[in-house]
């Protein structure tokens, strides 16, 4: 089996939802959705459609993708934009208390390196902990 790794950008925007766009492909496919799951859904439809159209309109490169179980998504996250919005966070201490070596987290966030799916999850997670733990403090 040939497997074809169709990748996506994921940005996280201020009001909550999520976009992503394709990057390896002829042409851009784009989504949206209020949840990352959502976005998921909206892509791959919208891929569909794309891929439908482009066997419709003959177009060679879609001979590529005629058996949606070879299609592999990759989704890479940007997080640039979310210490963007929150400078107050910083970024070497999410990277030491999530086990990210600080460097590596500094290219996340300023862009220069792409953070992948799981990766996001662990900084997410380790996002999410520091805010339970932030509500916790009572004075």
């Amino acid at each position: 089996m040939n497997t074809k790794i169709i990748k996506v950008l994921v940005e996280k925007h201020d009001d909550g939802s999520y976009w992503g766009s394709t990057q390896n492909l002829p042409g851009v496919i784009a989504g949206q959705g209020e949840t990352l799951e959502e976005l998921k859904k909206s892509l791959k439809i919208a891929f569909d459609d794309y891929i439908d159209l482009a066997r419709l309109t003959k177009k060679a490169w879609a001979a590529n993708y005629t058996n949606p179980a070879e299609w592999s998504w990759e989704y890479e996250m940007n997080i640039q934009s979310f210490f963007d919005l929150i400078p107050e966070v910083k970024i070497s201490l999410i990277g030491k208390k999530s086990g990210i070596n600080q460097s590596l987290m500094r290219q996340y966030a300023t862009g220069k390196a792409p953070a992948s799916e799981a990766r996001l999850k662990k900084i997410e997670a380790t996002i999410h902990e520091l805010g339970r733990e932030l509500l916790s403090v009572h004075f």
